[in-house]
């Protein structure tokens, strides 16, 4: 492109104005430059009699192809590009929505990153809680075969008679024992009992019965030496109960039948002895009271209703 200074020439002559109009017809015509005066005519303008002077014709200078796709055609009239009658607000809501949905893409990444960031972590702290599972587990089996070989021990030993000493060795069972081995526990506490039986510490063993009971609500054992050593502490009503609770368990149990079998008349017997005492006892006690009323607790007869065992009161005279 030329010199921007050389935009302006003069008018060819006539002889080559038809070489100037081929020239010009490759190029982009422009309209008349109404503020170019004549600096013949003075400030009133030019005179009516005068002849106007001929303008100059611009010329422009040819533009590469490059810089004609980056020249905005613009509409003279208007003063807007002509882009198919878009404006610059249009372009700016364009822009707009262009970096709302960028803006909403970014978001999407950032959200699928986090989401996979989560569930790293929750996959992490799952394959962590596994690992204690196993390492857990793997610990409760060595503490269960110590307790194990403890308790074979204890058997040895209870079998030779030597009672304190095995029962020393289910304390240790129990101890080495883990809290997951609830059936294995109730083994150990049954067998401490059965040793509390053989030294005649009974109190001894009915806490321990119960302790088994508690970890093993169907361990026969436990409800057979806890009867027994309810029996040796003469407490009659609960060795029939934990008789009978045996046989809930068990129907068939022939040492629960033969065992209730026992014990229900002596309950029984016992039950009605007591009734006795306590009628004498509440007779001595109302003939002081009925005596200062002239009357006794003779004239008052007790009978025994046979089908529930109950008492019903007469007064007579």
């Amino acid at each position: 492109m030329g010199d921007p200074d050389q935009t302006l020439q003069p008018a060819p002559g006539p002889d080559k104005q038809g070489q100037q109009q081929q020239q010009s017809a490759h190029q982009t015509e422009v309209g008349p430059i109404d503020r170019v005066a004549d600096s013949t005519t003075g400030a009133g303008g030019p005179s009516a009699n005068q002849p106007q002077p001929q303008r100059p014709q611009e010329r422009e200078l040819p533009l590469s192809q490059q810089q004609q796709r980056q020249l905005p055609t613009t509409d003279f009239h208007s003063g807007a590009p002509q882009d198919g009658g878009r404006g610059d607000g249009e372009n700016l809501g364009e822009k707009e929505t262009t970096r709302q949905q960028q803006e909403q893409e970014d978001q999407k990444g950032d959200n699928h990153q986090q989401q996979e960031a989560e569930e790293n972590v929750e996959t992490q702290e799952q394959q962590q809680q596994q690992q204690q599972e196993v390492d857990s587990a793997a610990k409760d089996a060595e503490a269960l075969a110590r307790a194990e070989a403890l308790k074979r021990e204890g058997n040895e030993l209870f079998g030779k008679g030597l009672w304190t000493e095995a029962a020393a060795k289910y304390n240790e069972a129990l101890d080495a024992a883990p809290q997951s081995a609830a059936t294995e526990q109730a083994i150990y506490f049954a067998n401490l009992a059965a040793c509390n039986i053989k030294i005649q510490q009974y109190d001894y063993a009915v806490q321990n019965c119960t302790e088994a009971i508690r970890l093993n609500g169907s361990y026969l054992k436990a409800y057979m030496r806890r009867c027994e050593a309810f029996e040796r502490l003469d407490e009659l009503d609960h060795a029939l109960g934990d008789a009978k609770a045996l046989l809930q368990v068990e129907p068939e149990n022939s040492w629960a039948k033969a065992k209730v079998a026992v014990l229900q008349p002596k309950v029984d017997e016992r039950t009605e002895k007591l009734k006795t005492e306590m009628f004498s006892k509440l007779k001595d006690l109302g003939n002081t009271v009925l005596g200062k009323f002239g009357l006794s607790l003779d004239n008052f007869k007790f009978d025994k209703d046979p089908n529930s065992g109950g008492y019903s009161i007469r007064f007579e005279k």
